[in-house]
């Protein structure tokens, strides 16, 4: 039986193979939601998915908002004032949930669909399901080995920025983004925010987004002291296990 982790976010959803990395059906480009789009998703998770037996490790929801909150501050009757300060729009039929990030001490809090949830609770009842931000900022956090890298994570348009200093979180940040080009002069803009002794960059992103990475730094100056490292689809998911 293949097992799988199953990604979700609003632009896109797709089913990697956890052994290889590869899509176990082609992604569903979202556009706009509506009645149909919802049934369109369940209907190729149970098609693909439930109905062939794949084993849905887990679920991992890619909101494009996302908010860090110390746990001496936080008070959970008090989460949605946090998320609208940052964000006033809550958006239709979704809900807002926080996760704990014990390395951190801190929580994380974002949003999800409504409708999603009730439908993976009732058709993959054990299946966890995790804010992909905060699953990147726990194993970055635990597997760390340098003491100053900043990660990258590419994800449909948005990209995870998280900075280490000293073992430590130093910031993270979720940008919006629409071409690596973006994000690559985004980091060359901010380069004075950058952890002080900050010489490694890990990206992970697609085949090609890491390509284009690659070659822009080449041709970039102020870049040539710092070491990119690249990862692919297949990484990532071992990395995320």
């Amino acid at each position: 039986m293949a097992t799988a982790i199953l990604f979700f976010n609003e632009k896109e959803i797709l089913v990697k193979d956890k052994s290889s990395g590869l899509d176990l059906f082609k992604p569903f480009k979202i556009g706009v939601y509506s009645k149909f789009t919802e049934d369109r998703i369940k209907h190729l998770i149970q098609e693909h998915v439930i109905q062939k037996g794949i084993d849905i490790e887990e679920i991992l929801f890619n909101a494009n908002e996302g908010i860090l909150i110390p746990n001496e501050i936080y008070n959970p009757e008090k989460k949605e004032a946090y998320f609208t300060l940052n964000y006033p729009e809550i958006g239709e039929n979704k809900s807002i949930y926080d996760e704990k990030i014990d390395a951190i001490n801190a929580h994380f809090i974002s949003t999800r669909f409504n409708w999603f949830i009730d439908f993976c609770s009732e058709h993959m009842p054990q299946t966890p399901m995790v804010n992909s931000s905060k699953k990147y900022l726990d194993k970055i956090l635990s597997n760390q080995k340098e003491k100053n890298d900043v990660h990258i994570v590419l994800k449909d348009n948005t990209f995870d920025l998280i900075k280490l200093q000293n073992q430590k979180l130093f910031s993270f940040n979720c940008i919006e983004y629409t071409t690596v080009t973006d994000v690559i002069y985004f980091l060359i803009a901010h380069l004075d925010k950058l952890p002080k002794k900050a010489k490694n960059i890990i990206l992970y992103g697609t085949e090609t987004q890491t390509k284009e990475a690659k070659t822009l730094f080449k041709k970039i100056k102020s870049l040539s002291e710092i070491l990119l490292t690249t990862h692919t689809d297949k990484a990532l998911i071992q990395f995320l296990s």
